[in-house]
Parts: C-alpha cells; structure tokens; sequence
C-alpha cells in the first residue's frame, strides 16, 4: 500500500514538473482521469469513445448542456463539483473552442452537482438524439 502511495505522489509531482499544475489544475485532472480514453489531444478511442474535439456543438441544442456532464464518465468521476466544471469549461475551449457558442456561459459547480446526479444510460441514443451519430471516419 505504501508503495501504490508513494507510486501515486511520484507521478503528480511528474505531472507538476511536466506543467500539468497544481493538483487542483483542470490539465491536472484531465490528464489523470480522461486522457486514458480522450488521449492528449481529445482525440478519439475508435468504436468506444468519440472525440472531445467538437464537443461544443452540444452547446448549440437543447439538452447538449446537460448530456456533457451526463455521460458516465463525467458524472461519475471522483472528481469534485467544482473541480469538474473547471474541467469541462477548460476541456470545451481546449478541444472545442470554434463551436462554443458566444454566449457560453461557463458551468457552476452548483450547476455540475445537479446534473451528475442522474447518469445517462443510453449514452449513444442520446447523442444521436442531440447531434447526430458519431463519424468514425479519419478526416
């Protein structure tokens, strides 16, 4: 068990060296807790996970708000309210940023709290209800 801990501190103090920031940083917990699946550049798990890479188009409909913080991975992460609307609002202007509408309005932990509380099951009926299937297709 020591050895895990000690495993853990190395590897975000690593992060912090690297320029990841503070462990508290929206980087910070992108890289420990989505960027297994989104890769570095919120790219895609082809057949598994889509991109986070116009993720804002979800933005523009009714419903894309919520669906965001909704998915599972988002919802049930461990990550702290206020911790994941900072990971949201920085992921969406990451990866993002052309299709977030001009009047976004940034996520409130308040807002995350609430959402979070009802996981979507059906993740992918959901998505092509709102935007569309995802295309696997390489550009």
């Amino acid at each position: 068990m020591v050895r895990i801990a000690l495993a853990l501190l190395t590897f975000a103090f690593g992060l912090a060296a690297a320029g990841a920031g503070s462990a508290a940083s929206p980087r910070f917990n992108y890289i420990l807790h989505c960027q297994g699946c989104h890769l570095a550049d919120g790219g895609a798990t082809p057949g598994k996970i889509p991109p986070l890479i116009g993720t804002g188009r979800f933005l523009a409909v009714e419903g894309g708000r919520e669906f965001l913080v909704r998915v599972p991975g988002v919802s049930l992460s461990i990550v702290p309210d206020d911790e994941l609307a900072e990971l949201i609002n920085w992921m969406l202007f990451r990866f993002s940023a052309d299709d977030v509408p001009a009047d976004f309005e940034p996520y409130t932990a308040e807002e995350v709290g609430r959402y979070r509380q009802e996981p979507l099951v059906e993740v992918e009926t959901v998505r092509v209800g709102l935007i569309g299937p995802y295309d696997e297709t390489p550009e």
